[in-house]
Parts: C-alpha cells; structure tokens; sequence
C-alpha cells in the first residue's frame, strides 16, 4: 500500500484508538455513534428522566403516553369497582363484570381529564378521596406531557441533507485528486456562519485507529441557500496521497462529518454529523448540477439531484 507517511495523524478526536476488532462504522449515517452503552442501571432507574423522554423516539414517546394514560386509568377502574356498586352515583346498571369495568374505565377517564360530564359522579367519603386523588394525578400527569412536548418541539434539530456517496474525481491537470461530497439544507429556513471539519480514520495492522485532520478547500460558508459541494485536494500532504480503493477496504477508511452553523429560527447553534465509509466512496465520478435558473430567473435546488454523479474516465 502506498501512502504518504509525512501527515501527522491527529489527536483521538474521543472515539478511540485502540478498536482492535471493530467492523463496523464509527459513526453512522444519521449522525449517532455506533457505541452501544451497557450500564448496570438505565437512564431512567438513574433518576435522568427529563433526558429519558426528550430522547426517546416520537414512535416510542406516544406508545409511553398512551400506554400511561390507560394504565391509570385502568388502576382508578379497578380502585372504583373495589369500593363497591354504589360508588359512582349514576353509573347505569351492567349484567357483567366486564361492562361494569368499562364504565368505571369511562368515568376515570372523565375524572382523569377534568371533564365532568355530570351524568356520573363519586358517591361516599373513599369515592370521593379517590376521585380527588386522581383529578390531582391527572393534572400533574397533563402539565408533564405539556412540558415535554414543548422541550421536544422546541430542541433545534439540523435537517442537512448528506449526499449518499461522497466521490473520488479523476486525477486534475495538476495530477491530484479530489476527495468531495455534497450537503445541503432540507428545510427554507437560514443557516449561516456554517463550518465543516472531516477527519479520516483508518486502521493499522496491529488493529488501532489512527485519525488524520482534513485540510480543505473550504471550510465554511455564509449562507447555505442552495447546495455546499466539501472538497479536499489530495495532494502529497493528505494521508489519503496514493491510496487505492483496496488500500481504504484494507484499511476500513471512513471520513468523520462534524457541521456547525448558526440557525436564524432557533437563534442558536445547531449540529450535524455523518460518515462515509470506504465503500461509499465513488472513484473517478464527478457530481452533477444539483440546481437550475428558471425562466423567470428564480434558482430552483433539487434535492434527488444531490446525490447523482457521472463516471469520468480517469
């Protein structure tokens, strides 16, 4: 394998040097590590709630809601036919246990929201306790939901689009190669003040890693309206000089994505990251124009556009 020995490879950027026998990417497509944390104790038996539930999934956050919302009520139901027949003054006469249920089930639903319908209503000193303690569970269980919808809602989030492939050109007039991929915003919001940094890992014989900076060709822009094509010259400076794509699959070379800017809607920074591993990488391919001039001279950016590139003979 040919390469370069004169860059100098950069400080562990906080992924490890030694992963003797790690296959898999470092950090994957969407941007999260490919680290799976084992702990004796989870998030949640650690008392880091509020974290738990802004982190979970949108899927998995209202399976937990609903499956809240109905287990307490089912345990109200339940404490409500433990009281006795008579302790929902109104509640219509039920041959089965099970339609009894389901009307004790619908007024702790009502209870539960505050609803009140007025057709039903506690009957006794322990209905009424126990209605009372539930109006008080459902109004602290709502504020809760409330709080972290808002934190969910309003955590900024980077929609960058990634190319799907980042590509390897011919080599130049001047002999070099040049190593580039392809960004841009998803959403018509501004990003401004946006930077790149990429970093190339790679792994040695004896199974560590070792990470090189990536000098661009540059490493930020202004403003993001339309597309950001990140180049880097591989020049005799880059640890990437004379490497082949059997030198990256030996070597499991993977470019690591950290993206900065500054979003005018949320008024604070936002983040992105990705990776493209040694088969993601496209020799002798060029990107094709991502955007157009309409008639009337509006710029149109096709994202699907984003991701096309050609072969060019090297």
């Amino acid at each position: 394998m040919a390469r370069n020995s004169s860059p100098l490879p950069t400080q562990d950027p906080g992924l490890g040097e030694k992963l003797t026998g790690a296959r898999h990417r470092l950090i994957n497509r969407d941007g999260t590590f490919n680290v799976r944390r084992a702990a004796s104790r989870s998030a949640w038996l650690q008392g880091d709630w509020y974290h738990y539930w802004v982190s979970l999934s949108w899927q998995r956050f209202i399976a937990a809601i609903v499956g809240w919302f109905v287990s307490l009520n089912v345990l109200f139901a339940l404490g409500y036919l433990a009281l006795g027949p008579g302790s929902i003054y109104g509640m219509p006469a039920a041959p089965t246990w099970w339609e009894k249920f389901l009307y004790a089930f619908f007024f702790s639903v009502q209870t539960f929201n505050s609803v009140g319908y007025g057709v039903e209503s506690p009957f006794g000193i322990a209905a009424g306790l126990l209605s009372s303690f539930e109006a008080l569970v459902g109004v602290l269980t709502f504020a809760i939901i409330t709080g972290l919808l808002y934190a969910r809602f309003s955590k900024p989030k980077a929609r960058i689009v990634f190319s799907t492939h980042a590509v390897v050109t011919p080599p130049e007039a001047n002999g070099n190669r040049r190593l580039m991929f392809r960004i841009a915003n998803e959403r018509d919001n501004t990003v401004i003040d946006f930077s790149a940094r990429v970093l190339f890992a790679l792994e040695l014989p004896n199974g560590n890693r070792k990470y090189f900076t990536l000098k661009l060709e540059r490493d930020q822009v202004t403003f993001l309206p339309l597309n950001w094509t990140i180049v880097h010259e591989i020049d005799a400076e880059s640890p990437l000089y004379e490497m082949t794509p059997h030198d990256l699959t030996d070597t499991l070379g993977e470019l690591l994505i950290l993206l900065r800017g500054y979003d005018d809607t949320y008024a604070q920074d936002i983040h992105a990251r990705s990776s493209y591993r040694f088969d993601e990488m496209r020799w002798n391919h060029r990107f094709v124009r991502p955007y157009k001039t309409e008639a009337d001279g509006e710029v149109t950016l096709d994202l699907d556009l984003l991701h096309v590139s050609e072969e060019h003979s090297a």
